[in-house]
């Protein structure tokens, strides 16, 4: 998985969430990224950096399987973002309920958002009850454990490297 984030396995360290945070660059150019399992379940936590955001780290994290990612905005501009077996399937800011980018794609279930939010409530969003879809896409209970004990971490390429390429193609 952290070769699929750009990092090097071979380059990795124990970190806690508050540790692999005192590293992020001022300059937001880099970060790091924790990854843990719990069961079957891989998780990855980056901190500060958006790398996981990039449509093509998606569509690789998800190769052979599924991946769900979640990006949370400081001044709360959240994104959702699910591939399958390398193919994006959302990416978006909800406000409302999430759709796919392909409208009737099966590989994305309406009823995941169902009871989440109110979507006829102009006034409700998202918000932190982004990880209880997390929950219902990937059946899997986030725990408060995935963020404070130690991960394998390692750092990550300058996103700089992949602007204005193929990386961010959304079909």
């Amino acid at each position: 998985m952290i070769r699929r984030f750009g990092g090097d396995p071979e380059s990795t360290r124990l970190l806690v969430a508050d540790e692999i945070h005192d590293l992020q660059p001022s300059s937001g150019c880099h970060g790091y990224v924790g990854v843990g399992t719990v069961g079957d379940v891989v998780f990855a936590v980056e901190f500060v950096g958006s790398t996981g955001a990039v449509p093509g780290v998606l569509r690789d994290l998800s190769r052979g399987g599924r991946c769900f990612g979640l990006k949370f905005g400081i001044s709360g501009g959240d994104w959702v973002h699910y591939a399958v077996d390398g193919d994006l399937v959302v990416y978006e800011e909800p406000w409302g309920p999430v759709n796919p980018l392909q409208k009737g794609d099966a590989r994305w279930d309406a009823t995941w958002c169902a009871d989440l939010i109110d979507v006829t409530d102009p006034t409700e969003s998202w918000g932190l009850k982004l990880f209880l879809l997390a929950e219902h896409v990937m059946n899997v209970t986030v725990e408060r454990s995935w963020f404070v004990q130690p991960l394998r971490t390692a750092e990550l390429p300058d996103l700089a490297a992949v602007r204005n390429t193929s990386a961010w193609d959304i079909p």
